[in-house]
């Protein structure tokens, strides 16, 4: 038997937001958490948050976590201002 080959994938977006920093306080101030609370509701250590704050960038499983955390307290505009704005539909497009 041959050895299973094992792939990973990281998916990173082609530019992460250099403003990432101030969203995240926006974020914490508009949800009414300190940070030690943001820390615990995302299950990270305060130290990763405060690393965030300093313009480190979240892993992909924070930053889903993150986004969630904003989702469920509908205020996920404040990390994604482009959430507020209504989507356009896209035109049915049809196989060739």
């Amino acid at each position: 038997m041959g050895r299973r080959q094992q792939s990973v994938y990281v998916l990173e977006p082609s530019q992460f937001p250099v403003d990432f920093p101030q969203r995240l306080d926006e974020f914490r101030q508009a949800a009414g958490l300190s940070w030690r609370e943001l820390a615990r509701k995302l299950r990270v250590n305060v130290r990763t948050v405060h690393r965030w704050r300093r313009g480190a960038k979240p892993d992909a499983g924070h930053l889903l976590s993150l986004l969630a955390l904003a989702a469920d307290r509908g205020k996920l505009d404040t990390l994604l201002p482009c959430a507020s704005q209504p989507s356009t539909p896209q035109p049915d497009r049809k196989p060739p």
